[in-house]
């Protein structure tokens, strides 16, 4: 059970860390459950894809984007600059929601990780110079790339993977749920939100990006407060309990 009251962005992140380490280990554990699994070393077609990343997703692996050589940081923010052209080009405005309920929130991720997914495009965080198609930030990579390949979407009663799964049905047993731990990496998500923005603006919140995003920005710097002011959220003096504003930033 998480623990955010009153902490700080290091704890957060600290505590999301903590988080993506047990995800690992879980996946782990299934794939130990299950050989048939077909995600082998260097194989990185899940890769060549994009996906939609939350906020602390993002913000965690802005930080980790701060740890590569300066050249390749700049080549991979060029790369990330064309795609969000591609993405922007597409108006993905229309995935904004404002004072819907939580399932109408949560449905966002799907609709948008659709709309991404008929994007013709690489991962840009992956090195160009690595023919086996390493990411350069693979430490710091967000919930569904570590989960693609060993979760099952029961709503969808499909496995979360790329094409060499259409038969692998039959392992669901053995397969993690696609929404491991999503509740508290949305707990996480609020909470650095609210840190911050320093408690300016309601706490029901669902922010999306996608890997351009931490490529193109340091979030650490950014001044969110003007952004999500810009994007028109209530204040912290209008919350409503159930009452989730979803906002894409592209």
């Amino acid at each position: 059970m998480l623990n955010l009251t009153m902490q700080t962005r290091h704890e957060i992140l600290e505590q999301y860390a903590a988080l993506m380490a047990d995800l690992d280990k879980k996946t782990q554990e299934v794939y130990a459950r299950a050989t048939e699994i077909p995600c082998k070393n260097k194989c990185y077609d899940c890769c060549k894809q994009l996906f939609p990343v939350s906020f602390v997703e993002a913000y965690y692996i802005s930080e980790g984007v701060k740890t590569l050589d300066r050249t390749l940081r700049r080549d991979r923010a060029h790369v990330a600059e064309k795609i969000n052209k591609k993405i922007a080009s597409g108006n993905p405005g229309q995935f904004e929601k404002r004072a819907v309920d939580k399932t109408a929130a949560l449905n966002t991720h799907r609709e948008f990780a659709q709309y991404l997914h008929r994007i013709e495009s690489d991962c840009p965080t992956l090195d160009p110079d690595n023919p086996g198609g390493a990411c350069t930030v693979y430490p710091f990579r967000n919930h569904d790339c570590r989960t693609m390949g060993f979760s099952f979407d029961s709503s969808e009663q499909a496995v979360v993977g790329c094409f060499r799964f259409a038969s692998l049905k039959y392992l669901a047993p053995r397969l993690m749920d696609f929404n491991y731990r999503y509740p508290e990496k949305m707990a996480l998500d609020r909470a650095l939100i609210s840190e911050i923005t320093m408690q300016n603006f309601i706490p029901n919140i669902v922010y999306y990006t996608t890997m351009c995003g931490p490529l193109m920005k340091d979030y650490a710097a950014t001044d969110w407060i003007a952004f999500f002011s810009e994007k028109k959220i209530p204040e912290a003096s209008a919350s409503k309990e159930n009452e989730y504003w979803v906002v894409v930033d592209i």
